[in-house]
């Protein structure tokens, strides 16, 4: 340990640390405005100025490294002098009115002064009001003047991408946003433009964030240390009252967030001591707020939905599933904890019910990812799954504990990771498992369509590593590993693992094909259209797109407590952060009820060590003459409760695009399509009514769709495409 004095108190200093690291440790205040725990010191604000007994002009405490025996000051008139002179200089080109007036605290109550500046400068109408690092500094350093000109930047507040403005009229440029962004979260957006007095944070060519690979991930609002970047949807709540962490239900990484509280009403999420992904950082919150929100029981009454109460609409439920014993169907959303799972599980034992699936096929769910037996030479092997858009988290792990390692995409679509791997290998679609098979060689002559320069350069990469294969298996059928790969299954279903002990064999479309049925229980799913049940009972968060008898509301995921089983095989805490919205419930409470009333005992649940069966995957067999087309079927991951999110939130429908059928621009000229245009896709198994979306993404001759469980269940094949109103001349095929 080093020894150094500060302020006269003797501290221990770690090597490496700076000065600032070690005084923040010891609870000792040095004022910082660009300094932050998790990035890069830049020293650009000037704040954290120290004095070094011996030294002959104060220096930046942020990148001063301690020494043996070094005397610093934090504080003296020099210093306080020096920190209020650069204050008012980033100031001058902030608006400033309200920091510096002398009737802010009454403001705060009567908005007296209201009229002294613009109300676009006035903090009181900042979302960042009362959390703002530039207020707490001007009252610790108590400026009342600003003896520089005011420079105001006009620029327009920047509203065009999803889930978050930016009014760069407030930024201080000091550069947290930038290195968070390069240096965390590695996708390079955000840069500093020009040069002096016209220097801008913003993307390449000021595109908007869409266009340049944006993760939306939200690190940038988190590091903001002012009100230029803000979470559009919970700007205006105010500062949360309270602070719960919880475990994210939205994908089975299980990522812990830190749920933002006002008035009991959920303002944002945010991370808790890692990374989130768009999904986590902006999706919570909006859902758990949706108007479409199922708050009240409704039933079925002379053709129309009516709200009755709990005790009413559970003698029903109960009633129904006991009428029709031996005939009820079950299918429910893994988006549930594994106490209301098991709940469940028993329920539907005592009721005889032998058509019980979970609304999404899991294969591979009995495998845990097993982050610690990853070795420090890993090379990582990616198939046709997108580690940015569905398991950022994860690879900012793998990243982080294994200081860059190497990553190759195996992937016919160039997927947002395929353009940030070290290496993407495009094969054609059906041909990934050659391409695993030829990386165990020694050597290579090109193969799937893949120049052999690229092959020879992917056995570069893996020389001296060792390989591991990834993939998500709700995406990648028919794939296995080569000589000498290790396997890392992904999926994206939260508590996999539960289902897996629970021992489900029956899939989604055994329930719904089963003609015997007479009564359909639906949890977070739903039947397919037209098929008839006697009785038909529905539990969701929001109104389902079908007709049924009962609706019961459920608490989303942030109302209710429990466990999860994340991908790693570990037990997650779920805690209850604010009260369910209206007179929803959780999942686990109405199974209990329901159970209460039929006499059932959840003392012990239908928890068995089965394994899973797994439907027997699919392998491409080639395009032909009457299906000229190769469809890709990619799992959704997007998804809460069968309901996609782009169906919910406008944010995410215009970051997705997920519930159209992406095509290729060739392609859709030879067809005669533009954007929106709807056609027919059909294949041996499939017939499929859909928009498309026309997007370099995608080969010729490719069509992609993103699949979740109200598709049903989807297997890549050869298909063909009508455009919906087109006219054919009978015998001819495209």
């Amino acid at each position: 340990m080093i020894k150094l004095n500060i302020d006269g108190k003797q501290v221990d200093a770690r090597k490496g640390e700076t000065v600032l690291e070690t005084a923040q440790r010891h609870g000792i205040y040095i004022p910082t405005l660009c300094y932050h725990k998790d990035l890069s010191t830049y020293g650009g604000c000037r704040l954290c100025l120290v004095e070094v007994k011996g030294w002959l002009k104060p220096t930046a405490s942020c990148t001063l490294p301690v020494q043996e025996g070094m005397e610093i000051i934090t504080e003296s008139p020099q210093l306080k002098r020096l920190r209020r002179f650069s204050l008012q200089l980033i100031l001058s080109e902030h608006p400033h009115a309200c920091l510096i007036c002398d009737k802010t605290k009454d403001c705060a109550q009567y908005q007296e002064c209201i009229q002294k500046a613009p109300v676009t400068f006035g903090c009181k109408f900042c979302a960042q009001n009362g959390n703002c690092e530039l207020q707490k500094l001007v009252e610790y350093l108590e400026i009342k003047e600003i003896p520089f000109p005011f420079s105001y930047r006009n620029k327009e507040v920047e509203r065009y991408d999803p889930f978050f403005d930016r009014d760069y009229n407030l930024c201080i440029l000091c550069g947290r946003c930038v290195r968070v962004c390069q240096e965390v979260r590695r996708a390079g957006v955000l840069d500093f433009h020009h040069r002096g007095p016209k220097t801008l944070v913003g993307t390449a060519y000021d595109l908007p964030h869409l266009e340049t690979g944006c993760q939306f991930c939200g690190a940038c609002i988190d590091v903001c240390p002012t009100g230029a970047l803000r979470d559009r949807f919970g700007k205006w709540f105010g500062i949360p009252d309270k602070k719960v962490k919880t475990t994210c239900m939205l994908c089975n990484l299980g990522c812990s967030v830190q749920v933002n509280i006002r008035n009991d009403t959920v303002v944002n999420t945010t991370p808790d001591n890692g990374d989130l992904c768009v999904r986590g950082r902006f999706g919570i919150a909006p859902l758990v707020n949706h108007r479409k929100r199922v708050t009240v029981p409704l039933m079925r009454r002379n053709g129309r939905m009516v709200q009755v109460g709990w005790k009413e609409a559970l003698e029903f439920a109960s009633s129904r599933l006991s009428a029709h014993k031996g005939k009820t169907g079950i299918i429910f959303s893994t988006q549930m904890t594994s106490e209301a799972l098991d709940v469940l599980a028993n329920l539907a034992r005592h009721v005889q019910c032998t058509a019980f699936s979970t609304s999404v096929r899991i294969p591979g769910a009995d495998q845990v990812f097993d982050f610690k037996g990853i070795t420090k030479k890993a090379a990582f092997i990616i198939v046709n799954t997108d580690l940015i858009s569905d398991f950022s988290p994860l690879l900012m792990r793998l990243r982080q504990r294994l200081n860059d390692p190497r990553f190759i995409v195996i992937d016919a679509i160039r997927s947002q990771f395929a353009q940030n791997a070290d290496l993407w290998l495009r094969p054609i679609a059906g041909q990934e498992q050659e391409v695993i098979d030829d990386l165990t060689s020694k050597n290579s002559n090109g193969i799937a369509g893949i120049p052999k320069a690229d092959m020879l350069r992917a056995l570069e990469l893996l020389a001296g590593k060792d390989p591991y294969l990834v993939y998500n298996t709700m995406s990648v059928t028919g794939v296995h590993s080569g000589k000498g790969m290790k396997v890392i299954p992904l999926n994206s279903s939260v508590n996999a693992a539960t289902i897996t002990r629970m021992g489900i064999t029956a899939t989604m479309s055994d329930v719904l094909d089963d003609s015997t049925l007479t009564c359909l229980y639906c949890i977070g799913a739903g039947p397919r259209p037209g098929r008839q049940y006697a009785t038909v009972i529905a539990q969701d968060c929001f109104l389902p797109a079908f007709d049924c008898d009962l609706i019961l509301p459920s608490a989303t995921f942030v109302e209710t407590g429990g466990t999860v089983v994340a991908l790693d095989g570990k037990k997650k805490r779920v805690r209850k952060a604010v009260t369910p919205a209206g007179k929803s419930r959780s999942d686990e409470w109405i199974f209990s009820e329901i159970s209460e009333m039929l006499g059932i005992s959840n003392k012990n649940g239908l928890v068995r060590n089965v394994p899973q069966q797994v439907p027997a995957t699919a392998r491409f067999k080639g395009t032909d003459v009457h299906f000229p087309l190769q469809l890709i079927v990619r799992n959704n991951c997007y998804v809460y409760r069968g309901a996609l999110l782009s169906q919910l939130l406008t944010g995410f429908r215009r970051l997705r695009n997920d519930q159209s059928a992406w095509i290729n621009p060739a392609t859709a000229k030879e067809y005669g399509l533009t954007d929106g245009a709807q056609v027919v896709i059909t294949g041996k198994t499939i017939t499929l009514h859909m928009a498309v979306y026309v997007t370099t993404r995608v080969p010729e001759k490719t069509l992609l769709i993103h699949t979740y469980s109200s598709m049903g269940e989807l297997v890549s094949q050869p298909v063909k495409l009508e455009p919906v109103g087109a006219k054919r001349e009978p015998g001819k095929e495209r």
